[in-house]
C-alpha cells in the first residue's frame, strides 16, 4: 500500500521535509536555488519577446510542465506560443505532456487565468511569473519528501493529493522556509533537487 500524506501528522512532515533539507548539499542548495531564478528569467524573456505579460507565459510554462522535462518544457512553452501568435491550429502542436494540458496553456493565450481550484499549476505559474513567495508547488516530489526521510530509499507514496492537503502541506513548508531564512518555493526546489538526485531519478 503506497503511504499517503492523510495517515501522516503535520509534525512527521515537517520532521520529513526538514531531513531532507539538512540531507542537501551546498550544490544542492545552490541548485535549487538557483532554479526558480532561471524559470522567472524564461517567463521574461517570453514576455519580452512575443509581448505577453509574464503570468501568461509563466501559465503556458506551467501548464505544460506536468511529466516535462525543464528543457522540453521550455520548447513547448515558446512554440505553444508562436502556434498561437501566427494562428496556428492547437491540435497540429506536438508537446511531451498530456492534450488536456496542452489546452489549458492554449485557452491561457486566449486570456483564461488558472483557477485556485488546481492549486500546483496556479502556485507554479505564480512562483515563476508573479515571483510569489506565498505559493508553493506541491508535485509528486514533494509529495514524496513529505512522506520519507533521505535514509528510507525509495517508497512507493501517493503522488497526489486533495486542496485540503495541498493547502495544510503548503503551509507546513512555508513555515520550513520561514525558519531557514528562505522562500517557500526555494525550500521546494531544494528538496526537489535532493530527493529525485537521491532516488536516481
Amino acid at each position: 500500500m503506497n503511504k499517503s500524506v492523510v495517515s501522516e501528522s503535520n509534525s512527521d512532515i515537517r520532521k520529513h521535509l526538514s531531513a531532507w533539507l539538512l540531507f542537501a548539499t551546498k550544490e544542492e542548495i545552490k541548485e535549487g536555488i538557483e532554479w526558480y531564478k532561471d524559470a522567472q528569467d524564461f517567463c521574461k524573456y517570453l514576455s519580452e519577446k512575443y509581448d505577453i505579460s509574464v503570468y501568461v507565459a509563466a501559465t503556458v510554462v506551467s501548464c505544460l510542465s506536468p511529466n516535462n522535462k525543464w528543457a522540453r518544457n521550455k520548447l513547448d512553452a515558446e512554440n505553444l506560443i508562436l502556434y498561437f501568435l501566427k494562428g496556428r491550429k492547437l491540435e497540429d502542436l506536438k508537446v511531451c505532456t498530456y492534450n488536456n494540458n496542452k489546452a489549458k496553456a492554449w485557452r491561457a493565450m486566449e486570456g483564461e487565468i488558472i483557477s485556485e481550484k488546481a492549486p500546483k499549476t496556479h502556485a507554479f505559474a505564480m512562483n515563476v511569473g508573479l515571483l510569489s513567495s506565498e505559493h508553493i508547488t506541491i508535485d509528486k516530489w514533494h509529495l514524496r519528501a513529505c512522506l520519507t526521510k533521505p535514509s528510507d530509499g525509495i517508497v512507493k507514496c501517493t503522488e497526489s493529493c486533495t486542496i485540503i492537503q495541498y493547502r495544510r502541506i503548503e503551509h507546513i513548508t512555508a513555515q520550513i522556509a520561514k525558519d531557514n531564512n528562505l522562500k517557500g518555493y526555494e525550500l521546494q526546489a531544494i528538496i526537489w533537487v535532493t530527493i529525485k538526485q537521491k532516488w536516481n531519478r
